[in-house]
């Protein structure tokens, strides 16, 4: 069961806009599901498609394929942080995001950073 949250004391306590969850529509895998995420969350992931020039949607969808056990909204923000984390990693900068794309099909579909950044989920 889910615990309660308590009401902030003073009602000038509660969060910002910028760090509460929204909750969107996905489709994964032709099934539409809702995801809730904070809004630099959903900002990282438009951001991901517009470089892979991919949908949400695919991107969500391979995602999910890959998540195992974990919930598909932990996995997004596990993947976000992978993203973003190989992308700014100087040691291993990674050639081009989209420029170095073939038709959409498969992981091979989609950058290096990109690719790199699903290896979080064949780890153990």
């Amino acid at each position: 069961m889910a615990a309660k949250r308590r009401p902030p004391t003073n009602p000038e306590d509660t969060a910002p806009d910028s760090m509460r969850a929204v909750c969107r529509n996905v489709v994964v895998a032709g099934a539409r599901t809702s995801v809730r995420m904070e809004p630099l969350l959903w900002d990282c992931l438009t951001e991901i498609s517009e470089r892979e020039s991919q949908s949400v949607n695919d991107i969500v969808t391979m995602i999910d394929a890959r998540r195992g056990d974990s919930a598909l909204t932990a996995a997004l923000r596990i993947f976000i942080l992978s993203y973003f984390r190989t992308a700014a990693d100087v040691s291993t900068r990674l050639a081009g995001l989209a420029e170095d794309q073939v038709p959409f099909g498969t992981t091979a579909d989609y950058s290096r950073t990109f690719r790199k950044a699903l290896e979080i989920f064949d780890q153990d």
